[in-house]
């Protein structure tokens, strides 16, 4: 059973949040984990119920992974542990399964998952 938070969270945009992720089903990652919220604030400022999101792992993959992965060093927004942003795992979440905000991500790490969206994706520039 998923417990609804009490408090529903706005998601903002470049922030990391953990967020209940169950049940895991094939390549999905599954359980509470932080995530990188991607979806523009004017989105999650009108009342969308939902959140576009991008996972977090420890699973770290060494050597050059981009752009399926953008490594977050450990300590930052507090992580315990150096991370991949999964960026092939784009995953659209209720806001109800928010339940803590870790904090900003730096500028030259978004701009690092912004390039990496626009290749993984096949965006025009």
């Amino acid at each position: 059973m998923v417990k609804i938070n009490p408090k529903l969270i706005t998601p903002k945009r470049w922030h990391i949040y953990i967020v209940d992720l169950e049940p895991s089903i094939g390549t999905k990652p599954g359980k509470r984990r932080p995530c990188l919220a991607i979806q523009p604030d004017e989105f999650n400022e009108s009342g969308l119920q939902s959140t576009v999101v991008l996972p977090l792992t420890t699973n770290i993959i060494y050597g050059n992974a981009f752009p399926l992965r953008v490594r977050i060093p450990k300590g930052v927004v507090g992580l315990a542990h150096a991370s991949d942003i999964l960026i092939d795992q784009i995953l659209a979440w209720d806001n109800s399964l928010f339940r803590q905000e870790l904090g900003i991500l730096p500028e030259g790490l978004i701009e690092m998952v912004q390039e990496a969206l626009v290749d993984f994706l096949d965006l025009p520039i």
